[in-house]
């Protein structure tokens, strides 16, 4: 066949295709329909992520970005960040990278005419944006002189953001002085829009030489910042990684008491952007892929319908010389039509799911991630929708494959259905119920996995909890002409927690209320090494390092964190030389197992000729302050409050909804002084249900599809059992003529249908096993036994008989003469 004659049969085969849709409309629509569900599903799906790829990051290069994480060798390795000499060291010794810089992200309070606010911060190295590859809008950035840590410049760079909103987009803004807690700082230059940093979230930059005073840099044992590399051009990760392995083991041996066990991971920064929302993604993009084989499966049952009505005419085109492949190009081609139908609309769903997975999601996505119909997606969207026409049209060719012809036509006469066609519509069917099941039980285990994880006892009570976050600025000090600190010496805060505490507690609808440097799940613990009286020396990997808190003495009656041993700390306790401490069940049962902990000492770093010992004046219970789903096992050990922190966090426990009191509680804390920045105000409950939010985003979406599974599922079975009824019109026209029961007419066909079902639910059901075995490994913690899978077995079933049951009852109804009339 001439390339020609190929395009004049698919063109005579396309408008034969529009033709017979427009004849069947019902059918057209219901088929269309089915397709838009799962094209567009698998569309919206791969827009995002198509919009997570490494190349899609907006900086040079972005596949030559790499995180350098200091890690420690403990029960397991863990990310501990790294110290200011060692970054110099690596610096220094690395080849294999163009350039580093040290960078980390903290809150700074803005001052304003009418209040302060905190802005993100990101404090960097002179190199950080040349590195990413990102110049000014307006002035410049840091030079070496002001990265000096020896003498460290109050300098700051702008968000484009930043700038438009305080500063009303002043093209002369290069040269003003701004108020950074407390101190003045100079405006250098203004970024171009969108750029918020690696950390995808600064307003403002700070030179990383004020990331810490002078004396805490030259510290190689303090640890907490990460560092940006750009790999030179050829070298792969993994040789980076080799290199710094051995850098790693060169300042260990120089450095045995700071560098024991310490480590440098080297991570692109695409992973550490999209990584965990990669994995969702790849998991939901499988379960919409089976919406879309389900989709599939149900339109070749509908075209298999089709083609046994066409079945004489099909017969016949072969009998007077239509070849196999001439059928095959027309099936194809008709099948086709319909999926590209299916997916144009399916691209209005796409386009509407996208925008719902965008707004709606509980995750919080990086700015950067814009998802959207661009080429790219278009070209997946054509690609997906040409392979499901080939292997719809597969269906109904196949039935005539190696048909006997001179038998097609005798069943033709019959207007009976051959045992092909049954044979393979009955397969479909088992095949639609099986993956349905999957994605029951798929959505199953992330919602008990939701449920698991809001069920985990936090050590605390969330419910009547109130969070309120504060940043307390210090009285303006002088500075020298070059914007440089005159005096070592901090200035007094405006106002002490203390005064905060009796105007809060004041609040109408407070009951009480405690003070500490932070609050459970807030994300601002800070850890420190401790030291045991009777106890040491210890190794690298065995040192034991609790979480500190800094708290006031209602600070756990506020939480209802429960005593154990002992009694909490005394108000007279909150001065700056107190000695005593309370501790979680966790130190005591490492160190006083059996013991009675009341009066047992420790003290920070290592215990040497002038050490201070503080005294265990109270055991509590253990709270999960970093997360839900804890994996550090660090214990957390808590010092009196002194009224030294000029950032503050309040627990506040109230007699009402706790977010009817933040507007009070606002007022009160401004009413001690207007300049005080309140930020990250929350009830406690919203912080416990955002543990979960990545879960709740998957199981949403994973709902969605197997809702979507499980009508496309009962639309198969109502089809094939509807066709089945109509097939057998005349056969249950003279059982009902010889006295059959329409109860035993209904009775025949829901076990017909049940057998389908059954067939179904059973190969779905094994595999729902493997899928939870694996679900559990890696993405949601549920046991074995989770009731899941007997919910979606149960179910399907019921919706499996209710599917069977309106044709059932259909067929009794049926006039036996108007029947065999009709046949």
């Amino acid at each position: 066949m001439t390339l020609r004659a190929w395009f004049d049969n698919l063109r005579t085969d396309v408008k034969h295709a529009v033709r017979s849709l427009r004849r069947s409309p019902g059918f057209a629509t219901m088929a269309i329909l089915a397709l838009a569900v799962g094209i567009g599903g698998n569309t919206a799906i791969f827009s995002v992520i198509d919009a997570t790829r490494t190349q899609a990051i907006p900086y040079r290069e972005p596949q030559q970005l790499m995180y350098l994480i200091g890690t420690a060798r403990r029960a397991v390795v863990e990310r501990r960040g790294t110290s200011y000499p060692d970054f110099l060291d690596w610096r220094a010794m690395a080849t294999r990278f163009e350039s580093l810089a040290a960078f980390d992200s903290q809150l700074m309070t803005l001052a304003g005419d009418d209040e302060s606010e905190r802005i993100g911060t990101e404090f960097v190295s002179a190199a950080y944006f040349s590195l990413l590859g990102v110049r000014p809008a307006i002035g410049r950035t840091f030079n070496g002189d002001e990265d000096d840590v020896a003498k460290p410049t109050r300098v700051v760079v702008l968000s484009d953001g930043l700038w438009r909103r305080r500063f009303g987009a002043d093209p002369q803004v290069v040269g003003r002085s701004i108020m950074l807690n407390g101190e003045p700082f100079s405006v250098l230059g203004v970024m171009t829009p969108g750029f918020t940093g690696v950390t995808d979230g600064a307003q403002l930059w700070i030179p990383f030489a004020r990331y810490a005073p002078p004396r805490a840099m030259d510290q190689r044992g303090s640890r907490g910042f990460t560092v940006v590399g750009r790999l030179k051009p050829g070298v792969t990760r993994v040789e980076a990684q080799a290199e710094l392995d051995a850098i790693a083991g060169r300042l260990e041996r120089a450095y045995p008491t700071t560098n024991e066990g310490r480590g440098i991971e080297v991570s692109a920064l695409a992973t550490e952007i999209y990584g965990p929302l990669r994995l969702a993604l790849q998991v939901l993009m499988g379960a919409i892929a089976l919406v879309l084989v389900i989709a599939c499966a149900n339109v070749a049952n509908l075209l298999i319908a089709r083609s046994e009505v066409r079945r004489r005419e099909i017969a016949l085109r072969v009998a007077i010389g239509a070849g196999r492949g001439r059928l095959l190009q027309q099936l194809v081609t008709e099948s086709s039509v319909l999926t590209v139908l299916g997916a144009a609309v399916g691209l209005l769903v796409a386009q509407a799911t996208i925008g719902l997975l965008v707004t709606q999601s509980p995750v919080t996505l990086p700015s950067i991630l814009t998802p959207g119909l661009d080429a790219r997606v278009a070209a997946f969207t054509s690609a997906v929708a040409l392979v499901c026409g080939l292997c719809v049209g597969l269906a109904p060719w196949w039935q005539f494959r190696f048909a006997d012809l001179s038998k097609r036509l005798r069943e033709s006469a019959r207007g009976s259905e051959g045992p092909t066609s049954q044979r393979l519509r009955s397969s479909l069917v088992v095949a639609e119920v099986a993956l349905a099941i999957v994605l029951l039980v798929g959505a199953g285990l992330m919602i008990q996995s939701v449920r698991r994880l809001s069920a985990i006892d936090p050590g605390f009570d969330a419910a009547s909890l109130l969070t309120v976050h504060v940043s307390v600025p210090r009285v303006s000090i002088a500075s020298t002409a070059d914007g440089r600190t005159a005096s070592p010496t901090p200035p007094a805060p405006v106002a002490t927690g203390r005064e905060l505490l009796d105007r809060i507690a004041a609040v109408p609808g407070v009951v009480s209320v405690g003070l500490g440097n932070d609050v459970p799940l807030d994300g601002n613990a800070g850890a420190s090494f401790y030291s045991v009286e009777g106890y040491g020396p210890f190794t690298a990997q065995d040192r034991p390092r609790a979480w500190v808190h800094l708290v006031s003495p209602h600070f756990f009656a506020a939480l209802r964190i429960p005593l154990v041993s002992g009694r909490t700390f005394l108000d007279s306790e909150r001065v700056p030389t107190s000695s005593t401490v309370v501790v979680s069940q966790r130190v005591a049962e490492r160190f006083w197992p059996g013991q009675d902990p009341i009066g047992k000492r420790l003290t920070f770093g290592a215990v040497d000729a002038n050490v201070q010992w503080l005294s265990v004046v109270g055991v509590v219970r253990d709270v999960r302050y970093r997360a839900l789903r804890q994996t550090n096992t660090d214990p957390d050990i808590y010092l009196p409050s002194a009224d030294r922190n000029a950032q503050i966090a309040f627990a506040i426990r109230t007699s009402v909804p706790p977010s009817s009191v933040a507007a009070s509680v606002r007022a009160a804390i401004r009413a001690v002084n207007a300049s005080i920045a309140i930020y990250d105000v929350a009830p406690m409950a919203d912080r416990v249900r955002d543990q979960s939010s990545r879960e709740r985003f998957t199981s949403w979406v994973m709902s969605v599809f197997a809702g979507s599974a499980l009508w496309l599922c009962a639309l198969g079975i109502y089809g094939v059992m509807s066709y089945a009824v109509t097939q057998r019109t005349r056969e249950i026209g003279i059982r009902l003529a010889l006295g059959a029961q329409p109860r035993e007419v209904l009775q025949g066909i829901i076990i017909s249908g049940a057998r389908l079902i059954g067939a179904g639910i059973a190969i779905g059901g094994l595999a729902s096993i493997a899928l939870r075995r694996a679900v559990s490994a890696s993405i949601v913690d549920v046991p074995l036994s989770d009731p899941a899978t007997g919910v979606a077995l149960v179910l399907f079933a019921l919706v499996g008989f209710a599917a069977c049951l309106v044709p059932g009852l259909r067929a009794t109804r049926l006039d036996p003469v108007r029947a065999l009339q009709q046949e």
